[in-house]
């Protein structure tokens, strides 16, 4: 199975999703979520914390046949 790490940015009234975006795959759940807080953790460490509006979350893809 692939997990995909999604990217959504939200936005609106009322709250919409602006623009959504595989950023990376992974093979497992863990590495995926490994991945996803690392991107928190830098974007902090940074001094630009990750905006509100911007979410994230690993999905299962299981693909055709699955």
């Amino acid at each position: 199975m692939l997990w995909l790490l999604m990217i959504i940015h939200l936005g609106g009234d009322p709250v919409s999703v602006r623009h959504a975006e595989i950023g990376q795959t992974f093979h497992s759940e863990q590495d995926c979520i490994k991945r996803m807080r690392e991107i928190f953790q830098q974007a902090e460490q940074q001094n630009q914390p990750v905006p509100p509006e911007v979410n994230m979350g690993c999905v299962a893809f299981k693909g055709k046949g699955a």
